[in-house]
């Protein structure tokens, strides 16, 4: 099967735009045949800055009297107290919007515009579609007797994008390039290219460069843009930088406010990459692509074959509506896959909440970092599709956010040893509570970033992983041992203030986001000291450090059930002011955690299931990424039946035409956590043991099939055969070296086997 998105019209929105990555450069092309849109965003292009004033020194002194407002049951008083002293000073994220603020927001550089000046009336026989295994977007028109063919690509080779326009006779188009953010800027244009330059006021510059070469014809420019008559075809090579260099803890280095150097190394790939034949650029960036996607293969039983006729909105509307389409599954999980190469190959920042995606200046949210599980959600599938590459930017971001949250608990919290970040985070360092603090204070966010240097681990087996980054856990692991408090009520430990990341409970005064001991943090935090203990043993270093953490962990309150069979939330047995909020943050020991599992705490496994069904029969999942969250907690609990039904929903409801997730609006963590629950369904080994099949589907189109290349905890990797429901073979092979040799426990048809990885 080739995965392909296809369309019969051009894109009458953004949100039908096709998305081309090359890792730092993104581009969503239009495809019209009137005046196309090349739409361009670049991983680094922020405004905003450090800000040095952001932590709160007066937190310390009050924690106390919060503390013993919340402990004394007086919510109403600890959330007034957090939201006086435990927020950040200045505007923060300013409610999402950090656009012309500190903070600061991704944005878009631009839209390069190619209008077609002598169109023969209206085209016949358009088809636009993107190859998902070659990284080309293609559109075919005709006007008349003249057939048209684009090409455009994103180069993971040479970093920019290569744009060709193609006519079966002569025609006649017109370049400009538009950004239309109020400045005064404009582009200096040339018959050879033009460029673009912008700084932002006491924050970075960028500069977007363009290449035009064409055959036959006569080009010329002018003020406004270039114009190309009667030529034959010609092509546009463009890149954008940015001088973008991330601060130090005390916020230095500030990036350049001078384009010139953005300028240069725009202008060096466009022209470099303009030398090329299109063929030879298209040839080297899909190796690049398909060495990704080729390692990961689902084949399924063949659904109706009249819906590979049927465009993919069509294909997407028609899931609406309640139709089923395996085939349309199995590309949503390529996409999923493609987006994360196309946002994180070769990245200096990982994926943001929309990847590297942006038409907008003040982006929702931002599109920052917001790491209560979206920036973690992200990067699941990068393990078990065997792509560990891409998680390079992410384990470089989360050193950066530990040295920059040392700054925090030492200011924020009176001299805390360690290093702490809260819900929301940029490239700026931001790592204070947020504005809000029934959703700004949640602490242990930073905490569960650690959780992907673990897996890294886990996946490769290789100790070097470990002993590069433990001081990271170490560091986050003190912050605790220092911020936890005997909660006077239980005699637990506890961190206090705290929130269920942005839910809120009802209590007789009202309603609340702030608490102690919320049964997230427990999960997160016995997560950390175990495993940060382990690490230590592993490393043969810190043995007193390793047992202080253990006999930590042990005074973390456990996970306990509540009055409707529900794993609780909070500390307290209170009832949600939203049983149906998009956040299932208590089940992080389900997923993405395994302290709950059937065969280990099999009642907390069955309250599991309860707390999902009244999340979801009370309106949860409403969201793309929460659905696809949903989904990976039935794989988790090995309901291959509900996880095929969420998976439907989450293309049906929380699809937009050109396959981005919507929360909405667009957002990509639901691409990106969709793609892993297919992982999931067919290979787990979070348990110590690798199991087949763990959540396979009823549905007849599941019932047969194959996979290649689904990785394991232990740096093996798996491919699997199955028929009627049943493994008919498998193979179990090392994909790194410390694996080679070593002896699996593999669970298949539920029959337990000891194999030797090849």
């Amino acid at each position: 099967m080739s995965y392909e998105l296809f369309y019969n019209h051009p894109a009458r929105e953004w949100n039908e735009a096709l998305p081309l990555g090359s890792g730092r450069l993104g581009v969503t092309v239009w495809g019209s045949p009137e005046e196309d849109v090349l739409q361009l965003n670049e991983e680094t292009l922020w405004d905003g800055g450090f800000d040095p004033e952001a932590d709160n020194p007066d937190c310390a002194a009050h924690l106390p009297e919060i503390r013993a407002a919340i402990f004394s049951g007086d919510y109403a008083e600890g959330q007034r107290l957090t939201q006086k002293y435990m927020v950040c000073r200045g505007d923060g994220s300013h409610s999402g919007h950090g656009f012309g603020y500190r903070y600061g927001s991704f944005q878009t550089a631009g839209d390069i515009l190619v209008a077609f000046t002598d169109r023969r009336g209206e085209p016949s026989g358009y088809k636009r579609t993107l190859n998902l295994e070659t990284g080309l977007c293609r559109t075919v028109w005709n006007d008349g007797s003249r057939a048209h063919e684009v090409r455009i690509l994103a180069s993971y080779k040479r970093g920019g994008m290569a744009a060709e326009y193609r006519a079966s006779e002569p025609f006649s188009a017109r370049i400009r390039f538009r950004r239309e953010d109020g400045g005064a800027e404009t582009a200096s244009y040339a018959p050879d290219g033009f460029a673009y330059e912008k700084a932002f006021p006491d924050s970075l510059a960028f500069a977007v460069c363009a290449s035009v070469r064409a055959e036959g014809g006569c080009v010329t420019a002018d003020a406004d843009g270039i114009e190309l008559k009667n030529v034959t075809s010609f092509r546009i090579t463009a890149d954008v930088r940015t001088t973008y260099v991330k601060p130090g803890m005390d916020g230095t280095p500030r990036p350049s406010n001078d384009p010139a150097p953005a300028t240069g190394k725009a202008r060096e790939t466009a022209e470099s990459m303009a030398e090329r034949d299109f063929d030879d650029l298209l040839r080297e960036s899909a190796g690049i692509l398909s060495s990704f996607m080729d390692r990961v293969k689902l084949n399924l039983s063949p659904a109706d074959p009249s819906l590979a006729s049927l465009p993919t909105d069509e294909r997407i509307l028609r899931m609406r509506e309640g139709g089923s389409d395996t085939d349309l599954l199995l590309t949503y999980f390529a996409f999923g896959r493609y987006l994360l190469v196309s946002s994180s190959f070769n990245c200096v920042l990982p994926a943001n909440l929309q990847g590297v995606w942006t038409p907008d200046f003040d982006t929702i949210w931002s599109a920052d970092y917001h790491i209560n599980i979206n920036l973690q959600m992200n990067y699941w599938l990068a393990e078990t599709c065997r792509m560990p590459e891409l998680t390079e930017p992410l384990l470089d971001y989360i050193r950066f956010l530990s040295l920059h949250g040392r700054r925090t608990a030492d200011i924020q919290y009176g001299g805390a040893r360690g290093w702490v970040a809260h819900t929301i985070t940029n490239p700026w360092g931001f790592t204070a509570p947020g504005e809000g603090a029934g959703w700004g204070s949640f602490m242990c966010a930073g905490a569960w970033c650690c959780q992907h240097i673990l897996e890294r681990y886990r996946y490769s087996g290789d100790a070097e992983v470990l002993r590069e980054n433990y001081d990271i856990l170490r560091g986050a692991s003190e912050f605790f041992l220092d911020y936890l408090t005997e909660d006077p009520r239980t005699g637990y430990l506890v961190t206090c203030p705290s929130n269920s990341p942005e839910n809120s409970f009802i209590t007789d005064q009202g309603r609340f986001g702030v608490c102690a001991g919320p049964t997230m943090d427990n999960e997160i935090l016995r997560m950390l000291f175990t495993s940060t203990a382990d690490a230590a043993r592993t490393l043969s270093m810190d043995e007193e450090f390793a047992d202080l953490l253990d006999k930590t962990a042990a005074r973390l309150s456990p996970i306990r059930v509540g009055k409707h069979g529900q794993i609780m939330e909070w500390s307290e047995d209170f009832d949600e002011a939203e049983p149906g909020h998009r956040h299932v943050s208590h089940l992080f020991a389900l997923h993405p955690d395994c302290a709950v599992t059937r065969e280990h705490t099999p009642e907390l496994f069955e309250a599991a299931k309860v707390t999902l069904r009244r999340r979801l029969e009370n309106g949860g999942g409403h969201t793309g990424w929460s659905r696809a969250w949903v989904s990976t907690f039935f794989a988790r609990l090995g309901d291959g039946n509900a996880c095929l039904n969420s998976l439907n929903l989450l293309l049906g409801r929380s699809t937009l035409p050109n396959m981005f997730d919507t929360h909405p609006p667009f957002q990509i963590d639901g691409n990106f956590g969709g793609a892993n629950v297919f992982a999931e369904m067919l290979l787990q080994s979070q348990s110590g043991k690798l199991v087949l099949l763990p959540a396979l589907p009823d549905d007849a189109d599941w019932q047969t099939g194959s996979f290649v290349g689904l990785a394991a905890r232990g740096g093996v990797a798996a491919d699997c055969r199955w028929e009627n429901g049943r493994v008919t073979d498998y193979r179990i092979y090392a994909v790194t070296p410390a694996a080679r040799g070593k002896t699996f426990t593999v669970t298949v048809n539920g029959i337990d086997e000891t194999v030797t990885a090849e």
